[in-house]
């Protein structure tokens, strides 16, 4: 093996780290803070056609690396999926570390830090209610349905359903989840009108990313008059590698609910009420239980209420929407702000000054439909 391959080597995708050993047979180790693996050797190391190689995963996510010493760093690629991407590490250490393997997962704990997401999470609990910034949002309801519904008898859906009975919000839930599903590494159609998120759908075995799917919802409750928009649940760090998106639903009735097309969701509280995107994050920090509704389960696999409990710990310190809520429009486009919610205390340091002026401090104003 090259000589110059021992030592410690990281790249910013996916926080990750090698440690390469001078040893035989040949041995390594590697972390990743996107996942919170910590120190874990892969499935196996050789040499082939002067890389070195190194397998991970199980045999359906295989992931297999090629690298080799180059100007400094380690240069190459990996094939998964039958998709090639290439890497690229700079050199940290020269000496290896050869730490106990750990699993701290990102959901848990935050990469990095000695804090869980819950201490975040409380630390960051409230917001100033004295912030009086322009926070406005626009909804742009009714239209004409798209022909392409019609092959997934969209109709059949709605067509008994009185408009003013909450019954045809979950009906469209239905629809989106019976027909597509929740891949969050597949992906999305970067044109967001509801026919070129199906059309996306329908190239990728059926699925979308969490965005992808909230936006569809949101739009097809629009069509109906719904006042719906899709948010973006993101977590302390910035940049992040994971975050979730979410449908804020205002039902015929006027109660507030959420809803998660990714896991064909929505929740209740111990009292039977529906559940807000706001009251959920209260009842995240409170540790109240919620219900969720029978049929809830992420691409039919049923529900996992502690695992969603942390994921939307972590996903809950920060919120995002656009201004403006019409079919087709996702960020600053067409007159729409993409605006965030910034908790007490968050520190903005690292942010610019245009991007922190469409920063929102206030909560109620925030979360104003």
């Amino acid at each position: 093996m090259d000589k110059q391959l021992i030592g410690k080597w990281h790249k910013e995708e996916e926080g990750e780290t090698i440690n390469i050993f001078d040893e035989t047979p040949l041995r390594m180790k590697m972390s990743f803070t996107s996942s919170g693996y910590y120190n874990f050797e892969p499935n196996c190391v050789y040499e082939k056609d002067g890389f070195l190689c190194y397998e991970i995963n199980d045999e359906t996510h295989r992931r297999v690396y090629h690298v080799r010493y180059a100007d400094g760093g380690l240069d190459g690629f990996y094939t998964q999926h039958g998709k090639t991407t290439p890497v690229k590490y700079k050199k940290v250490g020269d000496i290896p570390e050869d730490a106990p393997y750990q699993f701290l997962p990102t959901e848990i704990f935050v990469p990095e830090t000695s804090e869980t997401r819950m201490e975040l999470l409380k630390k960051f609990s409230e917001y100033d209610r004295t912030w009086k910034g322009d926070c406005p949002s626009e909804f742009v309801l009714g239209g004409k349905t798209p022909k392409i519904l019609e092959k997934y008898h969209y109709i059949d859906y709605i067509k008994q359903q009185d408009a003013s009975s909450d019954e045809i919000v979950f009906r469209l839930l239905d629809f989106v989840c019976d027909h597509f599903g929740h891949n969050g590494s597949g992906g999305m159609s970067n044109d967001v009108h509801i026919t070129k998120l199906i059309k996306f759908c329908e190239r990728n075995d059926g699925m979308s990313n969490c965005r992808g799917l909230a936006i569809l919802l949101a739009s097809l409750l629009r069509l109906n008059k719904i006042k719906a928009r899709h948010i973006t649940c993101l977590p302390y760090e910035d940049p992040c590698e994971d975050c979730h998106v979410v449908v804020d639903c205002l039902l015929p009735s006027g109660k507030r609910i959420m809803l998660d097309p990714s896991w064909r969701l929505y929740l209740r509280d111990k009292a039977g009420e529906y559940v807000s995107l706001p009251r959920f994050r209260e009842l995240l920090l409170e540790d109240e239980p919620i219900f969720e509704n029978p049929d809830a389960g992420h691409n039919g696999t049923g529900f996992e209420e502690q695992y969603y409990r942390n994921y939307m710990i972590k996903n809950t310190v920060r919120f995002a929407r656009c201004t403006l809520n019409k079919e087709g429009v996702d960020g600053q486009n067409e007159g729409s702000r993409y605006i965030t919610l910034i908790p007490k205390g968050y520190p903005t340091e690292q942010f610019s000054e245009k991007q922190k002026s469409d920063f929102v401090y206030n909560d109620l104003a925030f979360w104003r439909m």
